[in-house]
């Protein structure tokens, strides 16, 4: 199993769970720009499954096995 194709799965199926806005203001409290930054899913196969959490301390996303044949 390539874990370099499971992220770009990842990345492209759960947008927003691996993403984070930031906002860039002036000195006077205006908002010039957002930003949008992807974070990197921590990635851990087990036995039965695989999970994906976009923290050590969030809650995994559970993907079975059979993902590596849909990838």
């Amino acid at each position: 199993m390539n874990e370099e194709k499971l992220k770009e799965y990842v990345l492209k199926k759960y947008k927003k769970t691996f993403s984070k806005k930031k906002v860039i203001r002036d000195q006077h409290g205006n908002i010039i720009r957002r930003v949008i930054e992807t974070i990197e899913p921590i990635i851990t196969i087990k036995e039965t499954h695989i999970e994906v959490k976009n923290n050590k301390d969030a809650s995994p996303i559970i993907l079975s096995k059979d993902v590596q044949t849909i990838i």
